[in-house]
This record gives C-alpha cells, sequence and structure tokens, in this order.
C-alpha cells in the first residue's frame, strides 16, 4: 500500500469521518497535543540543559535523565496518538503539505537522537563515563531539531 492508498484509506475510517466532520473534536484533540507538547517539549529542555550544564548542576546528569523518563516517553505518545487524530482531519491534504512532511521527517530523526542520548545517559553510562563534547553535541542537536519541528508545524497552516 502506497502512502498516499493509506491517507485515503484514513480519510474513510470512523476516526477520518468524525475528526472531518465535528466542529468541535480538532480544537479538543489539539488542546491535548499541546498539553502533551508542553510535558514533553519541558522534559526534554531540561533534560538537555543539564547535559549542556546550564541547569542543575549539583544533580548527576543520570538522575535527571532517568527521573524525567517517564514524562518524554509519556509526552511523545500522547503527542504521536493526538497528531494522528489530527491527521486523520485531513490526511490526503497532508500528504502533499511540504511543511507536514518536513516535520515528521524531522519528528522521526529528533525522537531518534533525544531518545538515545536520554537513555544512553540514564541506563547505559556512569558520570564519569559521559563524553561532554559527544553528550553537548547531541543535546545541541536535540534542542535545534525540535526546535525547527516546532517551526515546521507552525508552517504547516500557512503552506
Amino acid at each position: 500500500m502506497s502512502l498516499l492508498a493509506f491517507c485515503h484509506w484514513v480519510a474513510k475510517t470512523h476516526i477520518g469521518i468524525a475528526m472531518r466532520d465535528s466542529s468541535w473534536d480538532f480544537a479538543v484533540v489539539e488542546i491535548f497535543h499541546l498539553l502533551a507538547l508542553a510535558i514533553f517539549g519541558g522534559a526534554v529542555l531540561l533534560v538537555d540543559l543539564r547535559l549542556l550544564d546550564l541547569a542543575f548542576k549539583d544533580l548527576p546528569r543520570r538522575q535527571i535523565a532517568r527521573e524525567f523518563l517517564p514524562f518524554t516517553v509519556g509526552g511523545v505518545v500522547a503527542m504521536v496518538v493526538s497528531g494522528y487524530l489530527m491527521f486523520a482531519n485531513g490526511p490526503v491534504r497532508y500528504y502533499f503539505n511540504p511543511a507536514f512532511r518536513l516535520k515528521i521527517a524531522l519528528f522521526l530523526l529528533a525522537t531518534v537522537v533525544h531518545f538515545a542520548l536520554q537513555i544512553w545517559t540514564a541506563y547505559r553510562s556512569s558520570e564519569k563515563s559521559v563524553s561532554t563534547l559527544w553528550s553537548r553535541g547531541a543535546s545541541v542537536a536535540s534542542l535545534l531539531l525540535w526546535f525547527a519541528i516546532g517551526l515546521a508545524g507552525r508552517a504547516i497552516g500557512y503552506v
């Protein structure tokens, strides 16, 4: 099944029809999406700031990475679910939107980069084995990717 065929299929599902035909569903789901983004984004920011030694300097990197892992995992799951529901509102329209395609590509990359960094820091490293240069570079890359996703997300409505 091609990606376009999948988009046509999503548009014909009960969820796609409900999201498209409701006056309130999209707005409610978008609020949920933005709340999940706030939780997730805050957790990502705090983990990355710790790895950059800009916050929580008195706490070990491992501890911060572990304690915020449920927030990043929960936030990304909630964003994916709510994002799918918003996508179901007009999947064919989104298929042809270059900003949406960019956002999804960046999201996949940023998710891999951030979770590789956070999980490695939380469970695979000791405080002494954390390469400052590597973790700082990955943290900067993570922050830049999430910022770019935000820009691409805002551009969806204008492209």
